[in-house]
């Protein structure tokens, strides 16, 4: 028998609930942790008993081995004779794994004296042990039963994936599901799910591309907001019970527009990690599924091009931090992704309404994550100073090309970046196709080794795999590196020097030069095709405004060493 706390009557029903889900899910099953609480306190009632609380573990899944602390905890009460009645909604919720683990456990506990209550499948003291155990044995075999079906449903779905078919579950926006009958490896026939284009869904996922990829770059957050006010339904909105009044958010925008099945690459999702160490239901990226060469399978109908998706990705990796004001005054190089602060934080435009004299470039750091050692405040500099000057250094630098050796490897790199600005748009398109996948290839490559130093891939099949993975990616870079260097070897082209620079004396960005008469999208292709990077100094104290030079360093553009 089990020990009594001192002033509490062996007769006394002293009953504790015990709640398990691997789930937090409080209102969608039958046995959710509500339903549970509210069942095993409800028989508690009825019979008149002691209520000494509800011991719950949630989010812990009985397959994955993890403690159970409350569990644990309720033992050492059972056994401290603080508890001798345990209310379940069913006695499946006892067990880690499989259900004849539970028979050790309620056995330990019938005999100390202690009544096992399932408010599904009846009670259970130390005189009918047996009835436990042959309710156990029921269930271990309805597990099995289970865990045959599951494994069927794994193998049907690796069949229908081998086929190119779907087996994600709900298919992403944009797409919807489709269903095909297509031969396997033995002639028959299997019926499979494949993913086609939603063109209503489509629709909005190419306005946000359009908007993403527009010269004046704008924000997920401003984008959300133009949806939301155009009341552009989301899929929750044209499908969803629950999601039907949902809006547009920015972390929803970024999702789908990361998502590598818009250019039909096949892709699986990776889920965000809990503190626990658990998969969570948030998606934190995408996969793409690659074949034994290492190139992406394309396993669906796109929605944008390979191309369009690889260079979204760079602009989403690197847009500015706030939406641009629309006053007409344009910025020539907050939309580069060269103008960047001391800080390190990228300089954005900050536009007074109508008058460009008082329009700045302003540091875009958040408030709130200065680290030490950085400027304090804010720092600012004149829109029209650093353009002026940022468009002289460059004039300068052309026109001294012939006197300083040291220009020449600027010069062939702009020259390089301008044949391929005026290249035939089918090659244009072709290069920047390999590119997109050339730059995915390598980040897929560093991956893999930053999952191997985490702990994957050991023992014979890990190395294994993780070899043949590594020789399929590093030969696709060198196919891809050779195609890139194909590409631009064609491109033969000559610098317009003698028009940028206009007549000899002339002031090459005065009135009538040719700086002046070209449209801002034409100064930016420019300064692109010769500027890496600008970095700009806060002013120093008590200086109103410092000479610009002595605030401003540009980095050239230099050809890479694998060129």
């Amino acid at each position: 028998m089990g020990a009594t706390v001192l002033g509490m009557s062996p007769f006394q029903t002293r009953a504790a609930g015990y709640v398990r889900q691997s789930r937090a899910r409080e209102n969608k099953s039958e046995a959710s942790p509500a339903t549970q609480r509210e069942a095993n306190r409800a028989r508690a009632d009825q019979l008149g008993a002691t209520w000494a609380g509800s011991y719950e573990d949630i989010g812990i899944s009985a397959f994955s081995g993890a403690e159970r602390p409350s569990f644990d905890r309720l033992i050492a009460d059972c056994h401290a004779g603080k508890i001798n009645t345990i209310i379940v909604y069913y006695v499946s919720r006892l067990s880690r794994l499989d259900p004849l683990d539970a028979i050790p456990v309620v056995t330990d506990l019938l005999n100390r004296g202690i009544t096992i209550i399932s408010v599904m499948e009846g009670e259970f003291r130390k005189g009918n042990l047996m009835d436990l155990i042959h309710l156990i044995m029921r269930l271990d075999a309805a597990h099995s039963e289970s865990k045959n079906k599951s494994a069927a449903v794994r193998g049907a779905k690796a069949a229908a994936r081998a086929l190119g078919g779907y087996v994600s579950g709900k298919p992403p926006y944009g797409f919807a599901l489709a269903s095909e009958v297509r031969p396997n490896a033995d002639g028959r026939p299997i019926a499979i799910k494949t993913l086609t284009v939603r063109e209503d869904e489509a629709a909005v996922i190419r306005r946000m591309v359009a908007r993403m990829m527009d010269d004046e770059p704008t924000t997920l957050a401003s984008i959300a907001a133009e949806l939301n006010r155009d009341q552009v339904p989301t899929r929750g909105g044209t499908t969803g019970k629950n999601t039907a009044g949902s809006a547009w958010w920015a972390h929803t925008l970024n999702r789908i527009l990361r998502d590598p099945r818009l250019c039909g690459y096949s892709a699986e999702i990776i889920y965000a990690t809990r503190p626990n160490g658990q998969k969570s239901a948030n998606v934190a990226g995408y996969r793409i599924i690659r074949d034994a060469d290492g190139a992406p399978v394309v396993a669906h109908p796109a929605i944008i091009d390979a191309e369009t998706w690889h260079a979204l990705q760079a602009r989403l990796d690197g847009r500015p931090g706030a939406a641009p004001v629309p006053t007409g005054i344009q910025s020539l190089l907050s939309s580069l992704g060269v103008l960047y602060c001391e800080c390190g934080a990228i300089l954005k435009s900050h536009r007074a309404s109508g008058q460009r004299s008082r329009s700045a470039y302003r540091c875009a750091r958040p408030r709130g994550l200065r680290r030490p050692g950085q400027h304090a405040n804010d720092c600012t500099v004149s829109m029209d100073a650093l353009d002026d000057y940022v468009a002289r250094r460059i004039f300068a630098l052309i026109a001294t090309a012939e006197d300083d050796p040291g220009t020449l490897d600027v010069l062939a790199e702009a020259a390089r970046l301008f044949g391929l600005a005026s290249a035939d748009p089918a090659n244009a398109a072709k290069r920047g196709a390999i590119a997109g996948e050339l730059d995915d290839a390598e980040r897929a490559l560093d991956r893999l080794y930053d999952d191997r130093e985490q702990g994957g891939y050991s023992g014979k099949v890990g190395q294994r795999r993780f070899l043949d993975a590594q020789k399929a990616l590093s030969a696709r870079i060198e196919v891809l590196t050779e195609q890139l260097t194909a590409i631009d070897a064609t491109a033969t082209p000559l610098l317009p020097i003698g028009e940028w620079l206009g007549e000899p004396g002339q002031d090459p960005i005065g009135p009538g030069s040719w700086w002046v008469r070209a449209p801002v999208s034409e100064r930016r292709a420019f300064v692109a095709l010769f500027v890496r990077a600008i970095t700009v100094q806060k002013a120093p104290p008590g200086m109103t405004r410092p000479p610009i030079e002595s605030r401003v360093s540009i980095e050239w553009v230099r050809p890479s060493e694998d060129q």
